[in-house]
């Protein structure tokens, strides 16, 4: 599973460098592995309509370290990774701090959520990708404008993401460069024709939730074996192969949404075996190797 930060940051005041306060979580596939965050000094002016917003006052980060000295730890940390952040906002902050300290740049991947957000889902290309809002519409436990809790949303949004395009956060990175609209952006296509000669060849399978290889891996693997590699499920499925499902990611369900349909059509009458991602590696495995 790819390994990732989401990091959010509160102001002072309108300067973006007047960060007061940083949450960063980490996560590893849908799990939260580890999460760190603190107010900071960001010795300036507190203007009434930010501590309105997020409520630091500032008594609250008087003794409390300034960007510059908890730098160091941020940087151990974000170092080579991907570090999602919902909204220019965040990254622009770390850009002002960098100068108005004099720190050099941190070298991480920086992808903004609100770019995948917008190619993954439709109904959000042009409005209603707000924090606040994705946090509702997907039933995500918001804390608005702590930055802990800001984050951990950020993360859990980007997870969603990955598991509705089926592409990676790595992949994502320059996925977010093309166009709103281009169809290989928003949603990534893992269709395949099975080989003629293999076991499987006339199935057709689908793979849902979060794999420990990338998607692609996986439908090169199944069309080798001989299946028709589909994006969504049909009437025709066979198969369905259903790798992690996060419940809290999945807008009140347990199941994802491919996952239910095909349980439907199975109710319907329609031959659909669901498989783990487990079972279909052993599956591989039989017909490639011939081990039981």
């Amino acid at each position: 599973m790819e390994s990732f930060w989401a990091l959010d940051v509160e102001t002072a005041n309108a300067d973006y460098s007047s960060i007061c306060q940083i949450g960063l979580v980490h996560h590893r596939g849908a799990d939260q592995i580890e999460s760190w965050s603190s107010l900071i000094n960001p010795n300036a002016y507190f203007d009434p309509y930010n501590v309105e917003i997020h409520g630091i006052e500032p008594e609250a980060v008087r003794d409390k370290p300034t960007f510059s000295e908890v730098f160091p730890r941020i940087t151990q940390l974000l170092s080579e990774a991907v570090v999602v952040h919902h909204g220019h906002f965040d990254r622009t902050a770390f850009a002002r701090c960098y100068d108005a300290y004099e720190l050099d740049p941190i070298e991480c991947h920086w992808l903004d959520t609100t770019k995948i957000v917008r190619r993954t889902w439709s109904e959000f290309a042009h409005r209603g990708y707000g924090l606040a809002n994705l946090a509702d519409h997907f039933s995500i436990p918001l804390e608005h404008h702590d930055a802990l809790s800001d984050a951990s949303a950020a993360a859990k949004i980007a997870d969603l993401a990955v598991m509705e395009s089926g592409r990676p956060l790595t992949e994502w990175v320059e996925a977010v460069k093309f166009p709103i609209g281009d169809v290989t952006v928003k949603s990534a296509d893992f269709r395949r024709e099975g080989d003629r000669e293999a076991a499987f060849f006339g199935e057709k399978i689908v793979f849902t939730g979060q794999l420990a290889v990338k998607r692609a891996t996986a439908a090169d693997e199944a069309q080798k074996l001989g299946f028709d590699v589909q994006n969504n499920v049909t009437k025709k499925t066979t198969f369905l192969c259903v790798g992690i499902q996060d419940a809290s990611l999945l807008n009140g369900y347990s199941k994802s949404s491919k996952h239910r349909k095909a349980e439907k059509l199975i109710t319907e009458g329609h031959e659909i075996s669901i498989l783990s991602e487990q079972d279909f590696w052993a599956l591989a495995r039989v017909h490639t190797t011939g081990e039981s």
